[in-house]
């Protein structure tokens, strides 16, 4: 649907039901989007009408979110996706520890018929309940950009995921977390929360899974939470996801057992902010919350009865040598 060479003429078409979404959120009927290669100058977006598709109330128009907005909880986030050959193993791990999260999507990928598997692993991270926010059409360096650049990899990748979703979307990952001061004027005047990170795994650039895994989890111990930043479309990622939360759990479990506060995983509705005041968290989001930590004790017995038991069978398994 897009493409990354020539000025791009994006139309969208919106008309908003009344019908609310299980999430809550506002569906859209109908939301479609349209680009080609066209000479010339590039005609002025509809700006009422591409506003049409970020207006999400619980995730828009809020503050930049830098990751430390929240103490206690943290926030796992995956970029650059979806990729069919890891992106499900992520979202098998976050289901199997009832770990919310956000996907940050390129467009390109959910673009065409190259897009269509693409296009069912987003519907099944929005069936699933995880947020999704865009990551750029391309994802270049909007470090510098400027107008037609930020109409073609902004305004389109939201024409796009919208229309893709049936929802509004209400935030935007700067690729590289580099954003001109023209974008993040830009971004306001779409009502876009910018989500950047505050634990950067830096997982695009490991090659040790073993080592990433402790870095992972030392890193949210170390800050006590926030913002984490990986990558959906990395094989490593992949590989080491469900470890890392099931070292959180652990992390947990201990902190239980010590009286202490655990590090619960959230959703990024948790550092919201409008101003200084942070923003309500849905009940339904509350809810969820609630209900990880309700089920932690009896996972963290679980948890117990397992370690015991393979203790156990290390010790009946284990050589016995004739006494002297």
């Amino acid at each position: 649907m897009f493409r990354r060479l020539g000025w791009l003429v994006i139309a969208v078409t919106v008309t908003t039901s009344a019908t609310a979404a299980p999430d809550g959120h506002k569906r859209v009927a109908t939301a479609t989007a349209t680009a080609a290669s066209a000479r010339g100058a590039e005609p002025a977006l509809d700006l009422k009408r591409l506003i049409r598709l970020t207006d999400d109330p619980q995730v828009g128009n809020a503050d930049r979110i830098d990751g430390d907005e929240a103490k206690g909880v943290v926030a796992f986030t995956f970029d650059d996706g979806p990729n069919p050959e890891t992106t499900p193993q992520v979202i098998d791990a976050l289901e199997k520890y009832n770990v919310p999260a956000a996907f940050f999507i390129v467009t390109q990928r959910i673009a065409g018929k190259h897009g269509e598997k693409g296009r069912e692993i987003l519907q099944r991270e929005l069936d699933a309940g995880f947020l999704v926010g865009s990551h750029s059409v391309t994802h270049p360096s909007l470090k510098r950009a400027v107008g037609d650049k930020l109409v073609r990899e902004v305004d389109a990748s939201i024409a796009a995921l919208a229309a893709q979703a049936e929802r509004p979307i209400g935030m935007f990952r700067p690729p590289y977390g580099s954003l001109s001061g023209a974008g993040r004027v830009r971004l306001k005047k779409l009502r876009l929360t910018e989500v950047l990170w505050s634990v950067d795994t830096l997982d695009w650039k490991a090659h040790n899974p073993d080592r990433l895994r402790k870095k992972v989890i030392s890193m949210i111990k170390k800050d006590g939470g926030g913002v984490v930043l990986m990558h959906d479309v990395k094989p490593i990622t992949a590989k080491i996801i469900a470890d890392v939360l099931d070292d959180l759990e652990a992390e947990n479990c201990a902190r239980l057992a010590d009286e202490r506060e655990p590090i619960v995983p959230v959703s990024i509705h948790y550092f919201l902010k409008d101003g200084k005041a942070p923003r309500a968290v849905p009940e339904a989001v509350q809810h969820r919350t609630d209900a990880y930590k309700a089920a932690l004790p009896d996972r963290c017995a679980k948890r117990a009865a397992r370690d015991s038991d393979s203790s156990h069978a290390r010790i009946e398994s284990a050589p016995r040598h004739a006494a002297k």
